[in-house]
């Protein structure tokens, strides 16, 4: 994100947002290129190869999840990095293609703790072909990289880094709509339960069907176990958004590829009856699973927030040194967070996360947390915060939790500016607004 902060300091925080997002997209190219790269070493053709790198690029989750800066892109772009130097491993260049391997997979693991599982995952794999060595050196290079990437930061804040990046995580409740629909404990929003008894029939037998590939052919083995570690990795998180689905799609996406190549070495061996009715098998599980999803989880039209106009809302914060918000997204369309950072504002850029800490953590009668709508300690912290500035604009209410109590005190202000969906009201300071500093 440097590039994109320091153009967006020369420039505006729009910019430097729509620089991030670009770098965000260039990183899902990029690894829907790699995918064709690893899939040719593992032994796919170029067509095989072509429809794996293809289905990277198209398959809607990818889509839905990698046209922003989020952890995802960046992540697979690493593990697919780490993947070609597990390709290149038994090569000429052996050794280098090990360490290679395990700093591209400790580097996504430095990213999100959930690529340790693909990291564990290739490791068994170099076990298993009897490569000690190459699984030691890799071993060295992701913990070179994690070590490169995370031990600044730990240790200039090893308190700080740790409550943040560990202990606030394990705080998440559980809430996990993946795990419920696939355990079919409860329905998420949108479906029915005819929908969830489907797609947990097209995954059972995607399951089967890949086990089964890739029992007869090696070359879909790799791809097969880093889909279903990562699978079971989905169902066991406390929580879920879509866009953690995107975390599957390098798997799925050499799933593809190795399972193409796989079915023409069939076509080429076997009778072309069998094979061409576990292609049409095949084809209606991917044509199920393709229907019923993007039918539950595509864009649907419904009330959405406006566009922060840059010319009627930024214009009232123009000569306020602080402004304050419940969503980063706020403060870049006012083009007014690098001012705060500038300023030594206080910034919490992930509101919602902050409810984490411990220190935010109320329990009731029952021993489970307390709601944010409920909790006393986090309506206090919310209300301090949102009011330390010289204005304040909400975008995400119902997320943040904020109660009645803390919507009275930031309606107490002025408004300063309203486009008809946002207004921004005066913070703490009623009487006097700070001018920016020149």
């Amino acid at each position: 994100m440097a590039p994109a902060a320091w153009i967006g300091r020369l420039t505006g925080d729009h910019v430097g947002f729509a620089l991030a997002s670009l770098e965000f997209i260039a990183f899902g190219a990029a690894s829907a290129a790699l995918v064709v790269v690893v899939a040719r070493r593992l032994g796919a053709g170029w067509r095989a190869a072509t429809a794996g790198g293809l289905f990277y690029a198209a398959w809607f989750l990818s889509v839905r999840a990698e046209y922003v800066s989020r952890l995802e892109p960046l992540g697979n772009f690493l593990l697919l990095c780490g993947l070609v130097g597990y390709v290149g491993i038994g090569g000429r260049r052996s050794t280098r293609s090990a360490v290679l391997c395990g700093a591209g997979l400790g580097a996504a693991a430095s990213v999100k703790i959930w690529y340790v599982v693909p990291l564990a995952v290739v490791l068994c794999f170099l076990l298993a072909r009897r490569l000690p060595r190459e699984a030691g050196r890799a071993l060295l290079g992701a913990v070179a990289s994690v070590v490169l990437i995370c031990g600044p930061f730990f240790a200039l804040a090893p308190s700080s880094m740790w409550r943040m990046v560990v202990s606030e995580q394990l705080g998440r409740g559980q809430a996990n709509p993946f795990r419920a629909l696939v355990l079919l404990e409860r329905l998420p929003s949108g479906l029915s339960w005819q929908t969830a008894y489907l797609l947990d029939a097209v995954l059972v037998i995607a399951v089967a069907v890949l086990v089964a590939v890739a029992w007869r052919a090696p070359v879909v083995r790799l791809p097969t176990a880093l889909l279903l570690a990562g699978v079971g990795l989905l169902i066991a998180a406390p929580s879920w958004f879509l866009f953690y689905a995107d975390y599957l799609t390098p798997a799925a996406a050499l799933c593809v590829a190795t399972g193409a190549a796989a079915l023409a070495v069939a076509r080429r061996e076997a009778n072309w009856a069998g094979v061409r009715a576990s292609a049409v098998a095949g084809a209606l599980v991917v044509a199920l699973a393709l229907v019923g999803t993007a039918n539950a989880l595509w864009y649907r039209p419904g009330k959405t927030s406006a566009a922060l106009p840059a010319t009627d809302l930024a214009s009232a914060v123009t000569n306020m040194r602080c402004v304050t918000s419940d969503s980063p997204m706020a403060l870049i369309g006012l083009n007014v967070l690098d001012r705060n950072l500038a300023n030594g504002c206080p910034s919490w850029v992930d509101v919602t996360g902050r409810s984490y800490a411990s220190d935010m953590n109320v329990v009731g009668q029952d021993g489970r947390p307390v709601p944010r709508l409920d909790n006393p300690r986090w309506q206090r912290a919310l209300r301090a915060y949102l009011l330390s500035g010289d204005a304040v604009i909400i975008m995400r209410a119902k997320d943040a939790g904020i109660g009645s109590a803390t919507w009275d005190a930031i309606r107490g202000g002025d408004v300063l500016a309203r486009d008809g969906t946002r207004v921004i009201y005066g913070g703490q300071d009623r009487g006097s607004l700070h001018p920016v500093r020149s």
